[in-house]
């Protein structure tokens, strides 16, 4: 819930410093394709929250943890939550050249796996939504792409 609520439930404030104090220096996170590092998924969050208008809310539905293995002390917590954040005008896509000025992210919903250790969180697998597909621009953003190759 505090890795939540720092980092999607903050924007555009990332709480970074909370998010410094959960994330094991090894983290390891995946969302479909997309592979970073503690260091890497920061960034991601200072990039996004720069689109974000007013304050993101986060409705968090579950959240289940797994026992302790006592062998290693790690657990397991799922968890699932949707976002809410309208963007800024002027926004750009990531990486793109397609505007999503003044758009509205509604219940952008989110699965995760969290690995904790030694009480941090050394992995994160998550499967989301496509935010492309929340801003009604999905066809932009691959023509944007594939005309930049």
């Amino acid at each position: 819930e505090e890795y939540i609520n720092a980092s999607h439930g903050s924007l555009p404030d990332v709480n970074q410093d909370k998010l410094q104090e959960l994330l094991s220096d090894e983290l390891h996170f995946s969302n479909e394709e997309q592979i970073q590092n503690k260091s890497e998924l920061c960034n991601v969050f200072s990039g996004w929250a720069s689109i974000v208008e007013g304050h993101s809310s986060v409705n968090i539905h579950t959240i289940a943890e797994s026992k302790r293995q006592a062998r290693t002390g790690a657990h397991t917590v799922l968890a699932h939550w949707e976002t809410n954040y309208d963007t800024k005008d002027g926004s750009i896509w990531y990486g793109t050249s397609v505007d999503i000025s003044n758009k509205k992210v509604c219940g952008f919903q989110v699965f995760a796996s969290f690995t904790i250790e030694n009480a941090k969180i050394v992995k994160i697998v998550q499967r989301s939504d496509t935010v492309v597909k929340h801003l009604d621009v999905e066809e932009a953003v691959r023509l944007d792409k594939m005309n930049n190759k």
